[in-house]
């Protein structure tokens, strides 16, 4: 499957999935890597790489409608030309980490190679990234920043349906470098080279390009939600394909409100209660609220009865979280897990109780 993750770009609030490509491949498919030239005599539209562009496409001009502006963020898959090509118009850019050495046309007119290009360019200031582990160390690494626009152009004989841009697509390119490295011994530097839409003229915009690049790991953090560390999709003893599909598309829904709540357990977030839980679930909040608090003020529920901190709360402490007391260990993604669990539990009990129609 390939979800569009939605989050809101100065918060950070996860908003839902726009669109998902879900395919199966043959039984006796082997998925090897193809050479360039036995790929370019086919349309993307042919290729399983359409992935990137389809349901782009599809959220852009469907459930983000109406959405003010987009920022389409992909990692070194994503870089292909018809996707900076066709998905960016008015409200709609793109932000990809470079995979392919282009051929380019600079500022100067001449024709080069990108990455040629933007290591000749002087260092325009400096930044910090927050390395998040995974294969790398964790750390806060003091990177180099540099950047340019310039022009990509088209590769000879590859087959394209059509071109918006027929002489090449204007991008900002970013180089973002590690001046000092302190990761593992045979990690190599972090090196990020960022293709952009957006036309970059400061490094003020330079720098907030690299902080939406940032948040692409917040993907990483969802597909781990829906395996080792939440709801280990992987184990499931179902065989059928449909059936572990409708399974999935349950487990993402589900997924999206533990990421909502995680990301209000602060109390900075925009996001009510009102929206993500239904009105007789509120009801049913509000007297949970009274069991779950103490007789103290410490025990008792801080946040805005409207703000879903308040729910996050009240779901984290039937998940077992005893860490109340202590900002420093707030409640994570298998604790909320726990807790939204009993709470549907509870709510079909109250439902019977009160002979609500939950469906």
């Amino acid at each position: 499957m390939h979800p569009v993750l939605v989050h809101e770009q100065s918060t950070g609030t996860p908003l839902g999935v726009s669109a998902i490509k879900l395919w199966s491949r043959p039984k006796q498919a082997k998925r090897e890597k193809c050479k360039r030239y036995e790929t370019k005599d086919i349309m993307i539209e042919h290729k399983e790489s359409y992935k990137w562009l389809g349901p782009c496409l599809k959220s852009r001009d469907s459930s983000l409608a109406k959405a003010e502006h987009i920022t389409f963020v992909m990692d070194r898959e994503g870089d292909i030309m018809e996707v900076y090509d066709r998905l960016a118009n008015d409200r709609t850019d793109v932000l990809v980490r470079a995979q392919h050495n282009r051929n380019i046309i600079t500022n100067e007119g001449e024709k080069e190679k990108l990455f040629d290009y933007l290591s000749a360019q002087k260092v325009s200031s400096t930044t910090t990234i927050n390395v998040r582990g995974n294969k790398r160390k964790k750390r806060k690494a003091k990177a180099e920043i540099k950047f340019t626009q310039c022009t990509l152009l088209w590769s000879k004989g590859q087959k394209i349906s059509h071109k918006n841009n027929p002489d090449g697509v204007e991008v900002s390119i970013i180089e973002v470098k590690e001046k000092t490295h302190n990761g593992y011994k045979d990690e190599p530097p972090l090196v990020w080279k960022l293709i952009t839409t957006k036309k970059i003229e400061t490094i003020e915009q330079a720098k907030e390009e690299i902080r939406i690049y940032e948040q692409r790991w917040r993907i990483e953090e969802y597909f781990k939600l829906l395996k080792s560390d939440g709801y280990n999709i992987e184990s499931t003893e179902l065989e059928n394909g449909k059936s572990i599909r409708k399974l999935t598309l349950i487990l993402m829904k589900a997924s999206i409100k533990i990421q909502q709540l995680k990301a209000a357990r602060s109390g900075q977030t925009k996001m009510r209660v009102a929206d993500i839980f239904k009105a007789h679930e509120i009801e049913c909040l509000e007297f949970l609220n009274e069991d779950m608090s103490g007789n103290t003020e410490k025990q008792k529920n801080p946040h805005d009865p409207k703000n879903l901190a308040w729910a996050t709360w009240i779901i984290a402490r039937l998940g077992g979280w005893k860490e109340f007391y202590n900002a420093k260990r707030p409640p994570g993604n298998k604790t909320l897990i726990w807790g939204m669990d009993k709470f549907e539990g509870v709510m079909v009990g109250y439902s019977i109780f009160k002979k609500i129609d939950v469906y």
